[in-house]
């Protein structure tokens, strides 16, 4: 008969790697993690109480000890959840019971540095795409709205979701929905500057923070991941796959001043991008009629902002028209980003408005460029032009 102590020795090994397997897979869902544990301790008994504290605090304790502690640690976590009235997390409530309940141990050495790192990756972090996860993301807007408020900053953020992504899991299965969620998540982090936060949000939601990023940066940010993603090359198992994503922005503190609420506001404009046709980002306006879009296709005079009004100016064909922006047909290009000046012949040619307005997309056909343009100086009399003429024309 082997000796039993022999045969727990020789145990050892493969649940400790089995404990750091749940640690990893489970991180960023701690009472999964705890009831893998449960179902170890039925199968492995006793054995996993000093091993578990092992990986956690590399201090060494009989079985019986080693699951008092356990259990003690466990209660501790609960209490203090109850107290906090918020989940306490695990390593939290090790480190405060060996420090108030277990006081002989005066340095704990809570897990070892590589298990701890790893371990705190995965619970920062969504383990398909990699990109961190809704918890995460929720401390970064609550930080970054702290942040804004003290240094009187603005920053946006930007809810993107994979158009008709269903389709893509109902014809082709999960694994290719899966691969196509890593490919947009490695593209995105690719585009994101280092200071951006990017998370999974939920499914197919995708969401970013960008500090100290206005609208009209955001959305120049934005139309270009979404071009790049409209045009990235997809094989699954020999099946070419066309995706595209719908966006919506918003900032703070122009569209709201508490976490809540600007989420709410983003998810209204990403509402707004899919109803009006998807593959498109929307700004969050809190005027409900900017949501009105016409067909327009009157003429506009073009010219870049700087230059003297009659030199420069280029003649286009309107496309559509809102509160928001415009979109015209242009012979001439524009680059992303550029300040232009747009004479609009509202409410006649003869007495025109103008309007002022960044440039944010452009799109490349065979004989023409569409242009899209984000108006970012809209008010007073122009403002009430546009919108009473918008009232009265029959939307698109």
């Amino acid at each position: 008969m082997v000796d039993k102590a022999v045969q727990s020795i020789e145990n050892i090994q493969p649940l400790r790697e089995s404990i750091i397997g749940f640690m990893k897979n489970h991180g960023e869902d701690e009472e999964k993690f705890l009831q893998e544990l449960e179902h170890i301790a039925h199968s492995e008994g006793d054995l996993i109480f000093p091993v578990l504290l092992n990986i956690f605090t590399q201090l060494d304790f009989s079985q019986d000890e080693a699951k008092e502690i356990w259990n003690g640690i466990l209660k501790h976590r609960k209490d203090m959840s109850a107290s906090f009235k918020r989940q306490v997390n695990l390593l939290t409530a090790i480190c405060d019971y060996f420090l108030t309940i277990k006081k002989s141990f005066n340095y704990p050495k809570v897990v070892e540095l590589k298990v701890f790192e790893e371990a705190n990756h995965f619970s920062k972090c969504d383990s398909l795409t990699g990109l961190y996860n809704r918890g995460y993301f929720e401390e970064s807007l609550s930080g970054e709205i702290s942040r804004a408020r003290r240094y009187d900053t603005e920053f946006s953020i930007l809810f993107l979701d994979l158009d008709d992504f269903k389709k893509v899991n109902d014809s082709l299965g999960h694994l290719a929905g899966d691969f196509v969620l890593k490919k947009v998540a490695n593209l995105i982090i690719k585009e994101k500057r280092e200071e951006d936060v990017v998370a999974r949000y939920g499914g197919e939601e995708l969401v970013i923070v960008l500090p100290e990023t206005n609208k009209v940066n955001t959305i120049i940010k934005a139309e270009r991941i979404r071009k790049k993603i409209q045009e990235m090359p997809l094989v699954f198992d020999g099946n070419k796959i066309q995706i595209s994503v719908s966006g919506g922005i918003a900032t703070f503190p122009q569209d709201a001043v508490d976490a809540n609420k600007l989420i709410h506001c983003a998810d209204q404009a990403l509402y707004r991008a899919k109803s009006e046709g998807k593959n498109r980002i929307c700004l969050y306006s809190i005027d409900k009629r900017q949501y009105v879009r016409i067909d327009f296709a009157g003429e506009v005079q073009v010219q870049p902002l700087g230059k003297w009004v009659g030199h420069n100016q280029i003649s286009a064909r309107g496309k559509d028209l809102s509160l928001s922006g415009i979109m015209f047909e242009s012979a001439d290009p524009m680059e992303m980003g550029t300040n232009i000046q747009l004479e609009v012949p509202i409410p006649s040619k003869d007495n025109p408005i103008i309007l002022v307005g960044t440039v944010v997309r452009v799109e490349v056909f065979d004989e023409h460029y569409d242009i899209g343009v984000s108006f970012v100086q809209l008010q007073g009399a122009d403002r009430r032009e546009l919108s009473s003429f918008l009232k009265v024309m029959p939307a698109s």
